[in-house]
């Protein structure tokens, strides 16, 4: 219940409204005018009465920054190298303009203004060389989301009444085509690098499993199943600058899957585990990596105490055997596309597709693929055929609710 009283001041009278919020605290709010106040206690009441909180109604709510860690704090499903994305985007682009602000003074109007700032003024650059650029429609969209979260975590617990965020656009982002290698570009190239094993053979194992670069690091030789022919994909390798190293879940439930195998691979794996000088420890990793230092043909040798990086392979050995053989350099990402690109050409289902790479709906495969998949519908047209001229007639299927006899 909230209650308005007169209280005498120097210049004049004054109404303040106290009440007991759903915490059981006294909160009160004063006003110069009557009606403003009575206006006010409705509110309050009506408030209460929802079983919501009253916090967004008054002036000294919580400060921006205090409610985006108590987010952070409760949220606890992120993979840790989104919360630093999340810290690191809070610190840069978002804390500077909102960190002190009293959350429920924020309005849709300042996040618009804050927006369009993002998207002209440059970011900054790491040398005074640089070109003046703007920062790039997915950071600002990115940036814009974080900035949601926040004001959903505080409208879910009645910290202010609504998400300012509602209804403003996000910026579009244009995804450009993928590259795609040829079997026999990813053949050529696997083949120089057999030079260096087994650096041909994981080349070939990524453009033929599709797996993400993180899930080919984190495999062990457990994970390669040779009686059912497929490899298990149950864990990533994440790396950031604080924690370093990790062995995480996968991106997503989906991406916790089995990815079938060619004969091919698997006689190739097969004498790749038979030469591990681990072999008969199923969670050793199955890739060997490098120690850091050395000078150029002189590095130390592959060894399977050290973890497979592929981002070291990729800018030691197979850039470098791309230029060489003069393919298109491509990204180590790009053998991923090349195994989406090689389903699609020997007509393997899309569906299936998008469960072997892992992706966490169907409509990230087509809206990235879908080109690639060429609906043949020869085969369909011939079964409609037959069925139209089939010597015995064939009875329609009964239906629920159309008055065909079940």
């Amino acid at each position: 219940m909230a209650n308005v009283r007169e209280v005498a001041r120097k210049d004049g009278v004054a109404y303040e409204v106290r009440w007991r919020d759903a915490n059981g605290k006294f909160k009160q709010k004063t006003f110069t005018a009557r009606r403003e106040a009575d206006r006010f206690s409705l509110r309050v009441e009506n408030e209460l009465a929802d079983g919501g909180g009253t916090e967004a109604l008054v002036k000294n709510a919580k400060k921006f920054r205090d409610v985006a860690e108590a987010m952070m704090a409760a949220t606890h499903k992120l993979k840790p190298k989104t919360r630093r994305g999340y810290e690191d985007c809070f610190a840069l682009h978002i804390y500077p303009t909102f960190g002190n602000r009293r959350i429920n003074t924020i309005t849709s109007m300042d996040v618009e203004k804050w927006a369009a700032e993002m998207r002209t003024k440059p970011k900054p650059k790491h040398n005074d060389d640089a070109p003046d650029l703007p920062y790039a429609a997915s950071t600002v969209r990115g940036a814009l989301i974080a900035l949601s979260k926040v004001f959903k975590y505080a409208a879910r617990h009645r910290l202010i009444s609504g998400n300012p965020c509602a209804g403003i656009e996000k910026p579009k982002i244009v995804r450009e085509e993928p590259t795609f290698l040829s079997p026999q570009q990813v053949e050529r190239l696997a083949d120089w690098l057999d030079d260096v094993p087994p650096y041909g053979l994981i080349v070939r194992f990524a453009a033929y499993t599709g797996l993400r670069p993180g899930e080919l690091e984190a495999l062990r030789i457990r994970d390669i199943n040779f009686l059912r022919r497929h490899v298990e994909v149950r864990r990533q390798a994440q790396h950031t600058p604080k924690v370093g190293l990790e062995y995480i879940t996968p991106k997503s439930a989906k991406a916790v899957r089995d990815v079938p195998l060619t004969r091919s691979l698997l006689r190739a794996l097969a004498q790749h585990v038979e030469a591990h000088p681990y072999r008969s420890d199923p969670d050793a990793l199955l890739w060997p990596g490098r120690k850091k230092g050395g000078a150029p043909g002189k590095r130390a040798p592959l060894s399977y105490d050290v973890p497979f990086r592929h981002g070291s392979v990729y800018r030691g050995h197979l850039k470098p055997a791309l230029e060489e053989l003069g393919i298109p350099v491509v990204r180590w990402y790009d053998l991923r596309h090349f195994y989406a690109s090689a389903c699609a050409a020997q007509g393997i289902d899309i569906h299936k597709v998008a469960r072997w790479m892992g992706h966490a709906n169907i409509n990230m495969t087509y809206s990235t693929y879908m080109h690639l998949f060429v609906d043949g519908h020869e085969a369909d047209m011939e079964r409609l055929d037959a069925l139209g001229g089939a010597a015995t007639p064939v009875e329609p299927l009964a239906r629920i609710g159309n008055g065909w006899p079940l």
